[in-house]
């Protein structure tokens, strides 16, 4: 859940557009992971028909203070669809932004303070304008 506080209409409209920007901005970056991990994912996919299982290890480094486990897994295709997830929550908080900031526009008394609580798991975005 996102929860975002803004003092007046006018700072919620400026800072929900640099929100949108560094979104979108983020949004790109993991379009660009995920067009290299889709190469990966398919390897994968192809060497599973195959007969082959990738498997997990656990790599354990010992060190002071505490040990440190490197997990390392061949599971493209699984931080693939994690991306995904992430990637679609990204859209829709962009996508509620834009609605939010429409109807903020609109909105003729400009010194009334606002939250916004972007739900994104549970799809629910509310609006609270307080005088």
């Amino acid at each position: 859940m996102l929860v975002l506080l803004f003092s007046t209409i006018e700072d919620a409209i400026n800072k929900l557009n640099i929100i949108k920007e560094q979104l979108l901005n983020l949004r790109e970056r993991y379009g660009m992971i995920k067009e290299k991990l889709k190469v990966n994912a398919n390897m994968e996919e192809k060497l599973m028909k195959l007969g082959f299982q990738p498997s997990h290890q656990v790599i354990t480094v010992q060190a002071i203070p505490h040990a440190l486990n490197i997990h390392i897994a061949p599971h493209s295709m699984w931080l693939l669809n994690k991306l995904n997830a992430v990637e679609s929550n990204i859209n829709y908080i962009v996508g509620q932004i834009e609605k939010v900031s429409k109807y903020l526009n609109e909105i003729k008394d400009r010194n009334a303070s606002i939250m916004i609580m972007i739900d994104y798991n549970n799809k629910k975005t509310k609006l609270v304008i307080m005088p």
